[in-house]
């Protein structure tokens, strides 16, 4: 995992890079931040009671029986991981609360079914569900990249577009604030 510092975070707080296929679990305030999701989805969960949050840059829906590659690649065993991790971090169960950016059509690549993007989406919902931790906000699908930024501390969840000069915020970070950006563009 990649740290760094930058002036967008607060003093003294650090920021840690998730990339593609990657997830962690933070219970140190620390900002964790995941670029360039296309089809790729940035899945995030929350416990404000306890400060206790997980992001993960999933790029395939599910994950074939027998696959031993990393849990965060796919959207299914992501989802499953952060959270149990984050329970073991601290956070309580009932008090999660999850998050879905991305799952956009950006390029025709061949190598990649268009319908990867949507799956990624359903999947991810499907999971939240399956485990009974709702979805409090997502910005999904469309055709822009996104950049999801997740402060622990405050429990602000950020969503950059490169044509966008202002943030939309899923979570602004006070207590019971989602702000509950549901859809797509």
């Amino acid at each position: 995992m990649e740290t760094y510092e930058t002036d967008l975070s607060e003093p003294d707080r650090e920021r840690r890079l998730v990339g593609v296929s990657e997830y962690e679990v933070v219970a140190d305030g620390a900002t964790l931040v995941a670029y360039g999701l296309g089809a790729c989805v940035g899945l995030a969960v929350y416990d404000p009671e306890h400060a206790v949050g997980g992001l993960a840059h999933a790029m395939l829906p599910r994950r074939a029986e027998g696959d031993g590659t990393a849990d965060g690649k796919y959207v299914d065993a992501a989802v499953e991981r952060l959270l149990r991790d984050a329970v073991a971090a601290g956070a309580s169960y009932a008090g999660l609360e999850g998050y879905v950016v991305g799952g956009s059509d950006l390029l025709d690549l061949r190598e990649l079914p268009r319908e990867v993007s949507d799956d990624n989406v359903a999947t991810a919902r499907e999971a939240f569900a399956d485990l009974d931790v709702p979805i409090a906000a997502e910005d999904v699908g469309g055709g822009r990249g996104r950049t999801v930024e997740f402060d622990t501390g405050t429990g602000r969840i950020a969503v950059r577009t490169a044509y966008d000069p202002e943030p939309l915020v899923l979570r602004d970070g006070e207590a019971g604030s989602d702000v509950g950006a549901t859809g797509s563009d």
